[in-house]
C-alpha cells in the first residue's frame, strides 16, 4: 500500500512538473525576443568601408520589424548575418534563443528567407518550387500539396501553377520566391525587399498574405524601400544610415522628428523659399513645388497665400517619407552617438 502511494505520488509529480515545463516554455517562447542583436558589426574582407557598425535591436514576437535605409546602408547585411548566411566580424545575435554562431543548424531550422538577390530556377514551375521546397524542409507529400496550393492561390499563381518561370514575368518571378518563404511553418520570416518588381496589384496581394501570415503568431523582419509599404505593415520601425541605427520606434513615434503636423506642397512659379519661411521649415523639393512643413493654425494662411497668386497646392499630413528624406537626406551626417530612439518620449 506504501508503495502505491509512493508511485502515485511520483506520478502526480511528474504530471505537475511536466505541466510546469510547457508552461513555462511557452511563456519563455513568447516573451524572449526573437531577435536579439547586440553590438553588431561587420566589415567585409579587402573593404575598409563599414557595413555594418554596432547594430543592437530586439524584435519582439509577433511583430512586423521593418529596417529602412539607403541602398548600401546595412540593411541586407543584417538580414543574411540573422539569417545565419554571412559571420558578423563583431557582436553576437540570437535567433528564438539560438545563438547563429554556435547553433546554426537550430536557426535555420525556425526561419525562412526571401532573399534580396534570389532568383527561380528557369525551368522550373510555380508548383515545383514551392512543393519541393515544402518537402526539403520535412514536409509530407499531403501537407506540401495543400501548402502549395493553398499559397499559391494566396499570391494569385495558381493559374500560372504548371509554366516553367523562364515564361513568365518579373513580377510572378519575385512571387515564387515569397510564396516558397511563406509556405513554411517558419516562426520568424525574413523578406528582404519582397514586393521589388511588383505592380501596385501584385504588390497589395503580398502585403494581404504578410497580414495573415504575421496572424498566425509569426514574426517578420522587412526590408523595403517603398514607404507606403513600410507604414502599411510595420508596427516598428528601425532606420539604419551607414551602417548605423539612426532612429527606431513606431511610425507615430518617428513623425516626432518633425516637429509640425501639416505638410503643404505649392507651385514654384513666382515664388522662392524666402517668402514661405514665416509659415514653417520649406524644403525644395527638387520637382515643381515647394514643401512646407507646418502647423495646422497656418494652413489657412497658406492656402490664401496661394489662392491669391494663384498657384496650386495640395494639403497633407507628414508622411514617413518626409521623416525618412529629413533624417538620411543630403546634409545628414549620422555618428555614434546620434541615435532617435522615439518609442520612450510621450505623445
Amino acid at each position: 500500500m506504501g508503495h502505491f502511494k509512493i508511485l502515485n505520488n511520483t506520478k502526480s509529480y511528474l504530471l505537475v512538473h511536466g505541466i510546469y515545463c510547457h508552461l513555462f516554455k511557452v511563456f519563455y517562447i513568447w516573451y524572449m525576443p526573437v531577435i536579439e542583436a547586440v553590438k553588431v558589426s561587420k566589415i567585409y574582407k579587402g573593404s575598409r568601408h563599414t557595413a555594418l557598425s554596432n547594430v543592437s535591436l530586439n524584435v519582439e514576437p509577433g511583430k512586423i520589424f521593418t529596417l529602412l535605409g539607403r541602398n548600401g546602408a546595412g540593411k541586407t547585411t543584417f538580414i543574411r548575418i540573422c539569417a545565419t548566411q554571412l559571420m558578423p566580424s563583431s557582436g553576437f545575435v540570437r535567433i528564438l534563443g539560438y545563438d547563429i554562431l554556435s547553433q546554426p543548424d537550430k536557426v535555420r531550422n525556425l526561419v525562412s528567407v526571401v532573399p534580396q538577390e534570389g532568383r527561380p530556377l528557369r525551368a522550373l514551375t510555380p508548383w515545383d518550387h514551392v512543393y519541393n521546397w515544402l518537402q526539403i524542409r520535412g514536409e509530407d507529400r499531403r501537407r506540401a500539396k495543400e501548402k502549395t496550393e493553398n499559397i499559391l492561390r494566396k499570391l494569385e499563381l495558381y493559374e500560372a501553377k504548371d509554366r516553367p518561370a523562364m515564361n513568365l514575368s518579373g513580377g510572378m518571378k519575385q512571387k515564387i520566391l515569397v510564396a516558397m518563404a511563406m509556405a513554411v511553418d517558419a516562426e520568424l520570416l525574413f523578406l528582404d525587399e519582397p514586393t521589388i518588381g511588383l505592380d501596385p496589384i501584385s504588390r497589395r496581394q503580398v502585403w494581404s498574405a504578410i497580414k495573415k501570415w504575421k496572424k498566425n503568431s509569426g514574426s517578420i523582419l522587412l526590408t523595403t524601400h517603398y514607404m507606403d509599404e513600410a507604414e502599411m505593415l510595420s508596427d516598428n520601425i528601425v532606420i539604419i544610415d551607414n551602417g548605423r541605427i539612426i532612429a527606431e520606434g513606431t511610425i507615430r513615434d518617428l513623425r516626432k522628428v518633425i516637429p509640425q503636423n501639416i505638410r503643404v506642397d505649392i507651385a514654384k512659379d513666382g515664388i522662392n523659399r524666402d517668402m514661405l519661411k514665416s509659415y514653417g521649415s520649406v524644403v525644395d523639393t527638387g520637382t515643381d513645388s515647394l514643401r512646407v512643413f507646418t502647423f495646422e493654425s497656418s494652413v489657412k494662411e497658406l492656402s490664401d497665400f496661394a489662392m491669391k497668386r494663384n498657384l496650386s497646392f495640395t494639403v497633407s499630413p507628414i508622411t514617413l517619407d518626409d521623416v525618412f528624406v529629413s533624417l538620411v537626406g543630403e546634409g545628414f551626417e549620422a555618428d555614434e552617438n546620434t541615435l532617435i530612439d522615439y518609442s520612450s518620449t510621450s505623445s
